[in-house]
């Protein structure tokens, strides 16, 4: 289904392209732009440039830039089409199209897997209430399991006897989906179940497709209580995170998302009502998991298990979050529970509260580490005063620096104000940019020749009154990208008054054009507003630029003609350029 121009263009302009950048990424203003952490290139310092002004972004190290649908596209690796819906979902605006509408283009091989993993979710949640899931269903019930929960994360129930791989069988699933979805497997004695007389929680994608399970026995003698799928082509479990496709919108709304480390834990919350959380199944959370969790915006909260283990794998994980570029905070569980024992000990509210009071990263730091180190030791003391005057350091609040420095002092004895003086003096020095794209971008857009071209197409997009100046005066560039985007701009002038360059970057399709664009808007060494003056300059010398062309060439052709009449019309032809290049060269020397 195709969307209309007219919704394109309004969704655009009703989308502020800080609002939306800053759901994904946290924003530091810099003047009249803001900075992030770029997403597209292994960058540990703000690169990304945002200019709420034009509506564009552009990263001075890798060359990504764009307006926001490009952001959104590229940071979700979705379509255009799907991009644009998605910025209508989050600004408000009413669109009839809907993600499930956009036509995708889909592996044959995984839709099958996806079909026979969603025809098993059904019929295992038929199980779960049928009388043969009875014992499952009143278990699940106690532990606090309303109809909705069950229903909203698709809980079932896999009967003994191979009764799912007999369903799908009968219904004409092939074995070779069923084995590759790790629904079944083979052995000595046939195709069996994997998850035979256990619960059954389905895993999905962040585009809500089935890609696997997590399996719960009810049998005590059983010494593996919860199983998971295998990893598979549809499953691999360090570049999952579950829930993510109910969680994204209520965390882009809240502004955070919480995460947790099991399937429980995430039903846990949705039992006392708080729906922006996901799991990362399990302690180990990798780096492909968090830049997955961006899609629901820049801030993280951990709420991991409250006992050692748990505790240690918040702070691996906030730590990679923090390079990552989220703001990182912390809910502060001392009960060594999970989330589904707090509610079952304490109850609701205790939940509740624990989440609504999170502890900043440094005051989690504090907590872990004094527990980590022999705080009665004078070596251990040491490391655990170098290591979290280590994190101080990086802190942007000067209070923050010197109340948490001052604290510090207090915990260990130990004096650290030369320290922070010392942080506080060294201004933080600017990235080294190993990378060239940009620098090339950047000396095309201003390196000789091609300066005054870029000059005239810059100040085109500023005014019309500069496009029919161009039009009267020279008509025509002899670079080619300046050429094609200069007829791009006349065009666009026929429609509107107005360049609207965030709009005006979604009809050109040729990425290098758009690439080009982007270069032109951004670059601060070329004039940001329009100026006759500086127009009419940089058409005097392309003129002059292209007399001495004519004038070099039409030297090279007298030399080689031998018919006299020709010659002479060469020569009186080469003898009016000089003369007009002489002029240009004249006014230019005038002015200067």
């Amino acid at each position: 289904m195709r969307i209309r121009d007219e919704d394109i263009s309004a969704i655009r302009s009703g989308a502020d392209i800080m609002d939306i950048i800053g759901r994904y990424l946290p924003l530091v203003k810099k003047g009249r732009s803001f900075t992030a952490v770029c997403p597209f290139h292994d960058d540990h310092s703000p690169s990304l440039s945002i200019s709420q002004d034009k509506q564009i972004y552009k990263c001075f190290v890798c060359g990504a830039g764009g307006n926001v649908f490009t952001f959104v596209q590229n940071y979700e690796n979705i379509s255009f089409p799907e991009a644009v819906v998605k910025v209508a979902e989050l600004t408000g605006y009413h669109l009839d199209v809907k993600l499930d509408e956009i036509e995708k283009k889909v592996d044959p091989h995984k839709e099958a897997g996806f079909k026979v993993m969603n025809e098993a979710i059904h019929y295992m949640m038929y199980t779960l209430n049928s009388s043969t899931g009875a014992i499952a269903k009143e278990y699940l019930v106690k532990r606090g399991m309303t109809e909705k929960i069950l229903e909203t994360f698709q809980i079932g129930y896999n009967d003994a006897g191979d009764s799912l791989y007999k369903f799908l069988n009968a219904k004409g699933y092939r074995d070779s989906d069923c084995i590759a979805t790790n629904l079944s497997r083979i052995s000595e004695t046939g195709i069996h179940d994997v998850f035979t007389s256990r619960i059954t929680f389905p895993i999905h994608d962040s585009d809500g497709n089935p890609i696997g399970f997590t399996a719960r026995t009810l049998d005590p003698n059983v010494s593996s209580k919860y199983i998971n799928t295998t990893e598979t082509e549809f499953y691999i479990k360090g570049n999952t995170v579950y829930n993510i496709h109910r969680a994204k919108m209520d965390a882009r709304k809240q502004g955070n998302v919480i995460v947790v480390e099991g399937v429980t834990d995430v039903i846990a919350f949705a039992r006392v009502g708080i729906t922006n959380v996901c799991a990362t199944l399990g302690t180990a959370c990798t780096t492909n998991q968090l830049k997955l969790l961006k899609q629901c915006g820049s801030t993280i909260t951990f709420c991991y298990d409250g006992d050692q283990a748990g505790q240690t794998a918040t702070y691996k994980a906030a730590k990679m979050a923090i390079e990552l570029g989220f703001k990182v905070q912390i809910v502060s569980n001392k009960t060594g529970k999970d989330p589904d024992e707090i509610i079952h000990t304490y109850g609701v509210e205790h939940l509740q509260q624990m989440v609504k009071k999170p502890i900043t990263w440094i005051e989690f730091i504090f907590d872990y580490l004094s527990m980590k180190y022999d705080m009665n030791n004078y070596s251990s003391k040491k490391e655990f005063a170098q290591e979290v005057m280590s994190e101080i350091k990086l802190l942007n609040d000067d209070f923050d620096r010197q109340n948490f420095t001052h604290q510090l002092s207090q915990m260990t004895g130990f004096s650290f104000q030369s320290m922070l003086q010392e942080s506080s003096q060294t201004p933080n020095p600017k990235p080294v940019r190993t990378t060239k794209p940009a620098g090339r971008a950047v000396s095309s857009i201003l390196d000789g020749r091609n300066a005054a071209e870029n000059i005239v197409v810059s100040q085109m997009l500023f005014s019309i009154d500069a496009a029919e100046i161009f039009k009267e005066k020279l008509g025509f560039l002899v670079g080619q990208k300046q050429q094609k985007l200069a007829m791009m701009i006349l065009d666009e002038y026929r429609k509107s008054d107005e360049i609207l360059l965030a709009d005006f970057m979604d009809s050109i399709s040729n990425d290098e054009l758009k690439s080009y664009l982007i270069d032109l808007s951004t670059t601060e060494e070329l004039p940001q507003n329009y100026s006759k003056e500086i127009l009419l300059g940089a058409i005097g010398r392309i003129k002059q630029w292209l007399l001495e062309e004519k004038v070099e060439d039409l030297k090279k052709q007298i030399k080689t003609i031998t018919n006299e009449e020709s010659r002479m019309s060469l020569l009186q032809e080469y003898s009016n350029s000089l003369i007009e290049l002489r002029r240009y060269i004249d006014e230019e020397s005038r002015k200067n």
